[in-house]
């Protein structure tokens, strides 16, 4: 059996910005292990805020570089890592910079490669929809962290073929819902999901 270990934020988790979180039957992590059959384990890691390499002021225990190690040792031995993250270092306080996001979701590929010793699936999250003043993420996600959300596939994609890594933009296979602009609907979970099992039977997982 082929355990791929799907590591990110809310995207992952599978957060509803209506109910909460999406039941197993919706949650792209649940609806790949379903597309790509029984001889795959699906292991979701996904958290709410979770960032790449930043210690959030206001939510503790969000740093993805202080739990990756741990992480991927508890579930050794891995086929695939699945790693989606980004959204969260866009948060205007944390000033967002895609070059310094590129440079963490590096450092963090690097980490996972050589504790794993298994490929690795370089994920650039689905862009940011434009709030409107009173939306329920717009103060978190003014324009600025918009254009830098659309900005970061091509140096993602750059550092995956340094890094000899496969790399995906979920921006051309989903967006976010209308709810929030930030997190996806049930569509945007399934086609994502659809688009992470074709990536996988071509990488020959």
């Amino acid at each position: 059996m082929k355990h791929i270990l799907c590591f990110g934020d809310s995207n992952t988790y599978g957060f509803d910005p209506l109910r909460g979180r999406y039941d197993d039957h919706t949650r792209w992590t649940r609806v790949l292990g379903t597309l790509l059959g029984p001889d795959y384990l699906i292991l979701e890691e996904g958290l709410n805020s979770r960032t790449t390499a930043i210690d959030d002021p206001f939510e503790p225990y969000r740093n993805a570089m202080d739990y990756i190690v741990p992480c991927i040792q508890s579930h050794l031995p891995l086929d695939l890592t699945i790693l989606m993250l980004g959204t969260n270092d866009m948060k205007n306080y944390f000033q967002p910079d895609a070059r310094k996001i590129n440079d963490r979701l590096r450092s963090l590929t690097e980490v996972i490669q050589n504790v794993s010793q298994a490929p690795v699936l370089l994920v650039s999250p689905v862009h940011l929809g434009e709030s409107e003043p009173g939306d329920p993420c717009a103060d978190l996600y003014p324009a600025r962290s918009v254009e830098v959300s659309r900005s970061l596939a091509a140096l993602l994609q750059q550092t995956a073929e340094e890094l000899g890594t496969a790399f995906l933009d979920a921006a051309r296979f989903a967006e976010p819902a209308p709810a929030d602009h930030v997190h996806l609907s049930p569509d945007g979970h399934r086609s994502l999901a659809r688009a992470f099992a074709d990536k996988i039977k071509q990488m020959e997982i």
